[in-house]
């Protein structure tokens, strides 16, 4: 297998962007590879951060491949290949299992990338583009993914401080018993969002301020599905009815103030207030009243930090992992490979318990040295 990737890694996103595959394009740019017979088998995966192209077959066709990529996207060859990453052979297996377990992510750790090169590998395998060789390979590089996540807390440890604050609000309205009811301030801008869609999938209920038009019901699904606007001017009117407020703007003014939020909030009832910006989006004085338990960015920036660090001693299990892996996965098709040169041996059980142990007692590239040998040798005489 051989792959040309374009990433975040070397390749602005106002460049990313001109080597981006919609479902349609990867369909028609495989089936012309396939029917030239320049690949054998292949999978594009395509997202904001990456284009890749992994592929099976002869890479003395590369540059037709290349060629024929320049010309369909419209762009010149030469200035293509100065954002592009090649690899081949196990590195290019090491790099998929890599990217698959989210160990290439600008994220790091992060889950999306799993879902997105399984939707990948599914749409080629319903078109007929994937081979046994990148079954073998993909299944693996799933196996792997799902071993990664599970055996380290490279994936369940987050970093993003929009995630961070919506595990703490969660955890607090559990700990305080507090009705599942939260007020976002700024849940159009980058932070904002994350707050809201994370909260809304722990099930809880989330009103977003804007300050642009929203619909009667109150209810706007572009930019935030299934949080109930409302405009910036009514955020008091609300606070007395949920239970923790997030503020998240660049406003140069306070979006909580402390006399308004008295005036009106319930009497009783306990508030989280989680201020995300710089300046302050809430008054800093609040945290003197009893009521309310007071948090800023400065909190989460340093949990955040913290939890980078548990990722980074996790990176050598995860590594450790992903070796282990690839080294099966080239064993496979080390003797997927050598089944067919040997089909008639194979037909013997002795055979087979043979080549069972080998696989078992040596590494990839002792038993390559080995499968070789009798390849080579069973052509000069009938050695069995």
């Amino acid at each position: 297998m051989f792959c040309i990737s374009v990433s975040f890694k070397k390749t602005p996103a106002n460049v990313r962007q001109r080597f981006a595959f919609s479902k349609e394009e990867a369909k028609v740019f495989l089936d012309k590879l396939i029917k030239e017979q320049w690949i054998t088998g292949g999978v594009i995966v395509s997202t904001c951060n990456r284009s890749e192209c992994y592929f099976t077959g002869s890479k003395a066709y590369l540059s037709k491949i290349e060629n024929w990529f320049a010309g369909y996207k419209k762009i010149d060859r030469e200035w293509m290949k100065q954002y592009c990453l090649y690899y081949s052979g196990k590195r290019a297996i090491q790099h998929l299992y890599k990217v698959t377990a989210g160990l290439d992510s600008m994220v790091l750790g992060e889950d999306e990338i799993l879902r997105q090169v399984k939707e990948a590998y599914l749409s080629a395998k319903e078109q007929g583009f994937v081979n046994s060789e990148l079954n073998i390979i993909f299944q693996g590089t799933f196996n792997c993914a799902k071993q990664t996540k599970s055996e380290t807390a490279i994936s369940n440890t987050p970093v993003s401080i929009g995630t961070l604050t919506a595990n703490m609000v969660e955890t607090y309205l559990e700990e305080k018993e507090l009705p599942k009811k939260v007020l976002v301030i700024g849940a159009t801008g980058k932070i904002g969002s994350i707050v809201a869609k994370d909260l809304i999938s722990k099930g809880i209920s989330v009103t977003g301020t804007t300050r642009s038009h929203i619909g009667e019901d109150g209810v706007m699904l572009q930019g935030g599905e299934g949080i109930a606007w409302i405009p910036f001017d009514k955020r008091y009117e609300v606070i007395s009815g949920v239970a923790a407020v997030v503020s998240a703007t660049g406003s140069p003014h306070y979006t909580i103030t402390k006399d308004a939020f008295e005036k009106n909030c319930g009497k009783a009832q306990k508030y989280l207030l989680v201020d995300l910006a710089v300046p302050y989006d809430i008054d800093q004085d609040l945290a003197q009243l009893d009521k309310v338990t007071l948090y800023d960015i400065d909190y989460f920036e340093n949990l955040s930090s913290e939890n980078y660090n548990i990722k980074l001693n996790e990176i050598d299990k995860a590594k450790s992992i992903l070796a282990d892996c690839v080294e099966e996965v080239q064993k496979k098709l080390l003797i997927r490979e050598f089944q067919v040169k040997q089909e008639e041996a194979f037909q013997e059980k002795w055979f087979r318990k043979m080549i069972s142990y080998l696989r078992e007692a040596l590494d990839s590239e002792q038993l390559e040295m080995v499968l070789t040998k009798i390849v080579k040798e069973s052509k000069k005489e009938d050695w069995r």
